[in-house]
């Protein structure tokens, strides 16, 4: 199903390039007579946010789901490597989206594993979208970093400082298949691993409020869920294209950070690819089936649509 872009933005044609239907702005077709788009809003912390963008652009375009994507960023955030016309032109601060709007909520990660979360310069404006999380129990998936600081923020649980940067392609063994998310997930459930911290199964509450869902012998949790709060602690980079890592181990390399090469016979082939594809497709099929916005517009709806387009057309014709 198509996926919604801000009109302009440079990943429309990187997007349908690769065969992702994208419109641009607030198209009235091909919705009016299908169903309503759900509307999922990035919060995008990764550096090279272009980059991210078509990232997660590509998977939320293969979801069965017609998808708006909104781009924002936590008050108080102050992009350090950014383009700040790119920011400017397509992002908006949390405090100034619609967020009656949003359906779904992706927190990207961010290299700040070293950094305490009440050190992180914007950690205010970020607890203040995981507070709207739990008051308003939209879904949201955490991805990385974003997963270590909302466990902590939602249950305290502490992250765990590696001794060495946790890389490569890891496979990962589903503990509950029956769980929406890893529906049909393909076996072996390969995710790309780039960190500096780890989240241990010993620190999950007692409680079992936090549910794992995949473990990975050597690489440890990758993924857990909150059902309560409608919350996915994705630690891994399912997101990621074939060649990120390779890009990391030379950036790690060229600052004397010593890790171990990627397998090559999992990144050529991209091998985490349709886990992750599959993930996010059942993440968005969730989201439309516990939500009735998605249903297909009403016959008033239509007829409200049709007389406003109309009215429209007629006032402008008596403008001329």
């Amino acid at each position: 199903m198509p996926l919604i872009l801000p009109a302009g933005h440079p990943a429309v044609d990187t997007l349908r390039r690769e065969g992702v239907t994208v419109f641009e702005g607030e198209p009235t077709a091909p919705f009016a007579l299908g169903m309503r788009p759900l509307t999922v809003a990035l919060v995008n912390l990764m550096p090279d946010k272009p980059t991210t963008e078509v990232q997660f652009g590509r998977l939320l375009g293969g979801a069965e789901q017609a998808v708006r994507l909104v781009l924002t960023l936590p008050d108080g955030y102050e992009p350090q490597t950014a383009d700040p016309v790119h920011i400017e032109r397509f992002y908006r601060p949390w405090s100034a989206i619609e967020r009656r709007r949003v359906d779904g909520v992706i927190i990207t990660g961010a290299p700040l594993e070293h950094l305490p979360y009440i050190g992180v310069r914007y950690w205010t404006g970020l607890s203040q979208i995981l507070d709207w999380l739990a008051a308003a129990r939209v879904p949201s998936v955490h991805v990385c970093w974003a997963a270590m600081a909302a466990l902590w923020h939602d249950h305290g649980v502490p992250k765990q400082t590696l001794g060495q940067k946790r890389f490569g392609v890891f496979s990962h063994v589903p503990l509950d298949t029956r769980t929406p998310v890893l529906r049909g997930v393909p076996l072996p459930l390969d995710m790309p691993v780039s960190r500096w911290a780890e989240i241990r199964l010993s620190d999950l509450p007692t409680d079992g409020s936090v549910r794992p869902l995949a473990l990975a012998p050597v690489a440890g949790l990758g993924l857990a869920e909150d059902p309560s709060r409608r919350a996915l602690y994705l630690l891994n980079h399912p997101e990621y294209d074939a060649d990120t890592l390779d890009r990391e181990y030379e950036r790690d390399r060229d600052r004397g950070i010593i890790v171990a090469r990627p397998d090559p016979a999992r990144t050529s082939i991209k091998s985490w690819d349709r886990a992750g594809r599959t993930l996010y497709r059942n993440w968005l099929a969730e989201i439309a089936r516990l939500d009735p916005r998605d249903q297909p517009a009403s016959a008033l709806d239509l007829l409200i649509r049709a007389q406003a387009q109309g009215t429209g057309r007629a006032s402008t014709e008596a403008c001329h």
